[in-house]
């Protein structure tokens, strides 16, 4: 048996479980004091510590926001916590505890998580596109987490899908139309009034125009993201993470969409990709926390 204390580094809160053979036998969270990452890391250690004490602890494994290099252990860039940026979190916690100790870009992790023990499980070449604040992901190819050589790859909210126009090209990255936060923020630019993404698409189920409308441009570009993606990559399976995955209609809406881009003279890329939901939500970091253990020290 294997038991890793995991942790899921969120800008909000800090997750965390005790994994044990695929399974979470306990999990906990605390807030994320973004300004004073040494608490953030006393925090870890003393949960890992209370973790020993109730029994063998068998290493350590973190999910985290930014570029991860995942052989040093280092975080490279784009972490939102004070401190870590340039922190080799691996080591600190190697040199504290001597245990083997893991990390990796938290989106990776949620892809890592789906091709282990989730919907991307058997499938030598998978992506998975998160939706959520912006659109993230990651890339399995020939059953290995493909990162680039900067640690970017899967960051496909990046990608531009209607050209520029503007003299602000930041503003017009997939992000900008795909995320959640995006199709909230459309909505709300149009109303009177604050509402969120769950709302919208209540309201666009009773009738509403303004929010159905929204919903079409939103599911619109994920189409055109992964269709992209399919002429990229050729992935054997597209899977999508995120709260709104879970929409009932989300993913034929966007087939759909996908076979109406698809040019005549190709082949027909629903015949060739299967498109599915993601399987873990609010455990995707803890669960590709322990997968990317595993697959690291196994």
């Amino acid at each position: 048996m294997h038991s890793i204390v995991c942790f899921d580094i969120g800008g909000t809160t800090v997750k965390y479980a005790l994994i044990q053979d695929g399974k979470i036998l306990d999990k906990g969270s605390f807030v994320t004091t973004k300004q004073d990452g040494a608490q953030v890391l006393k925090n870890m250690s003393d949960i890992i510590q209370s973790y020993q004490s109730q029994g063998a602890v068998d290493g350590i494994s973190i999910s985290s926001p930014g570029f991860v290099d995942n052989k040093s252990g280092e975080i490279l860039s784009g972490n939102i916590i004070d401190g870590f940026n340039g922190l080799n979190i691996r080591k600190v916690f190697m040199d504290q505890f001597e245990l083997p100790t893991a990390i990796e870009n938290d989106a990776n992790c949620a892809t890592i998580a789906e091709h282990y023990l989730g919907n991307g499980k058997g499938y030598e070449n998978m992506v998975c596109m998160t939706l959520g604040t912006g659109v993230g992901g990651g890339v399995i190819i020939n059953d290995r987490l493909y990162t680039g050589n900067a640690k970017m790859a899967g960051e496909f909210g990046f990608m531009f899908i209607n050209g520029i126009h503007t003299d602000k090209p930041e503003d017009e990255i997939l992000s900008g139309y795909a995320s959640t936060r995006s199709l909230v923020e459309a909505v709300n630019a149009e109303l009177e009034e604050e509402i969120d993404g769950k709302e919208i698409f209540e309201r666009a189920s009773q009738g509403d125009k303004l929010c159905q409308q929204k919903i079409d441009a939103f599911y619109d570009a994920i189409a055109m993201g992964i269709y992209n993606i399919a002429y990229v990559l050729n992935p054997d399976i597209v899977l999508i993470g995120g709260a709104v995955s879970m929409q009932e209609n989300l993913l034929d809406e966007i087939k759909k969409r996908i076979e109406y881009l698809t040019p005549s003279f190709s082949l027909n890329l629903l015949d060739i990709m299967k498109i599915d939901r993601c399987m873990f939500l609010n455990d995707a970091g803890l669960m590709g926390a322990y997968s990317n253990f595993m697959e690291t020290y196994h």
